[in-house]
């Protein structure tokens, strides 16, 4: 008889474990769709999002593992879309890209690849000298080392440093001089 009762006293508690581990399962694949439908998620924003909803750890990393089997997170193609964004609409620089990337908290080996692949595709100069031109074309009323100055510092604040900088901001310097935009300087007395 006791161990019937021992047993039929388990059966509830465990039963009602179970339902309470369904039910944060269920709160956790709630927290997590609703992350994603706004924007992408890396796996650590979605691991902290879940812990600042003070979902138990084992609940999160399962749904964690869930999310990525089913490839609704995918740290690497994240990192690559953010990296072909990034370049394409605000013109960030490999530094500016990673600094990104690092604060989505996306795994470093996949920023590494993403990063390397956008090199291999050779857009990165005619990104830095577009930027240059739309930037110089602002400067025009500036002696030429003062806009070469604020040139170079604007694309280093984009992430571009180096010559790869000096060396754009020279050439959307030199086009401008030569009739790219000195025509319309505003000068102040």
């Amino acid at each position: 008889e006791q161990a019937l009762n021992e047993q039929g006293l388990d059966e509830p508690l465990a039963g009602e474990a179970l339902s309470d581990y369904e039910a944060e399962e269920r709160r956790a694949e709630n927290v997590s769709m609703h992350a994603l439908t706004r924007r992408g998620q890396s796996r650590a924003e979605i691991g902290e999002l879940l812990l600042r909803r003070e979902i138990d750890v084992c609940v999160v990393e399962s749904e964690l593992d869930r999310l990525e089997r089913v490839g609704l997170i995918d740290d690497r193609a994240l990192a690559v879309d953010l990296v072909d964004r990034l370049r394409t609409r605000k013109k960030l620089g490999p530094s500016a890209l990673r600094n990104e990337l690092m604060r989505r908290k996306i795994d470093r080996d996949a920023i590494d690849e993403a990063l390397a692949e956008a090199e291999l595709d050779g857009e990165g100069d005619d990104l830095v000298v577009e930027l240059a031109q739309d930037r110089a074309r602002r400067l025009g009323s500036l002696d030429r080392s003062t806009a070469e100055r604020r040139l170079v510092d604007y694309l280093a604040r984009k992430g571009h440093t180096g010559s790869t900088a000096r060396d754009a901001a020279r050439r959307a310097l030199d086009e401008s001089d030569s009739g790219g935009g000195a025509t319309h300087r505003v000068q102040f007395r």
